[in-house]
C-alpha cells in the first residue's frame, strides 16, 4: 500500500512543479513573442520608411521600387539610386538574371560606396542578393546618411533618428 501512496504523491509533486513550470515558460514565451513581434513591427516599418525614401529619389528617373528586399537583390536598382543621389555615373550594370550577374552589379554599387568613403562594416554583395532583411536596411540606412544626412542640416538627422524612434 504504501507505494500506491508514494506513488500518489509522486504524480501529485510532478503536476504541481510541472503545472507551475508550464506557467513560467508560457509566460517567457508570451514576452518572447512580444519582443519578436515588436522586432517584426520596427523592421516593417522601416522597410515601409525606407521604400519610400528610396522612391522619392527614384522617380526622379521614372523608375520605382515595390519590394526594397526583392527590388535591391539584382543590383540594377541599388545602381540607378546611387547614381541619382551622387550625380554620377556608376559602371553599367551586367545585364544577365543569374545570381553571379546579380553578385557583379550589387558589387558595382558597394564599391562605389567604398571609393566615396563610406563604411559598409561586414557586409558583402552575397548578404543584398540573397535579401538578407537586416542588413539591406541597414545598407539604405547608410545611404541616407552619406547622401542625405550629410548634404543637409544636421537638423535633418535629428528629425529623422527621433521619427524611426518613435516608430519603435
Amino acid at each position: 500500500m504504501t507505494t500506491v501512496a508514494a506513488e500518489y504523491d509522486r504524480m501529485e509533486l510532478q503536476q504541481q512543479y510541472s503545472g507551475s513550470n508550464d506557467t513560467v515558460n508560457n509566460r517567457w514565451d508570451d514576452d518572447w513573442d512580444n519582443e519578436n513581434s515588436s522586432a517584426h513591427e520596427r523592421e516593417a516599418v522601416q522597410k515601409k520608411t525606407f521604400t519610400k525614401w528610396v522612391n522619392s529619389h527614384l522617380s526622379r528617373v521614372s523608375c520605382r521600387i515595390t519590394d526594397l528586399y526583392m527590388d535591391l537583390r539584382d543590383g540594377r536598382m541599388l545602381i540607378k539610386l546611387l547614381e541619382v543621389l551622387s550625380g554620377e555615373r556608376l559602371p553599367k550594370p551586367t545585364k544577365g538574371r543569374m545570381r553571379i550577374h546579380c553578385l557583379e552589379n550589387v558589387d558595382k554599387a558597394l564599391q562605389f560606396l567604398k571609393e566615396q568613403r563610406v563604411h559598409l562594416e561586414n557586409m558583402g554583395s552575397h548578404d543584398i542578393v540573397d535579401g538578407n532583411h537586416r542588413l539591406t536596411l541597414g545598407l539604405i540606412w547608410t545611404i541616407i546618411l552619406r547622401f542625405q544626412v550629410s548634404t543637409r542640416n544636421r537638423c535633418d538627422l535629428h528629425r529623422l533618428r527621433r521619427f524611426l524612434q518613435g516608430h519603435r
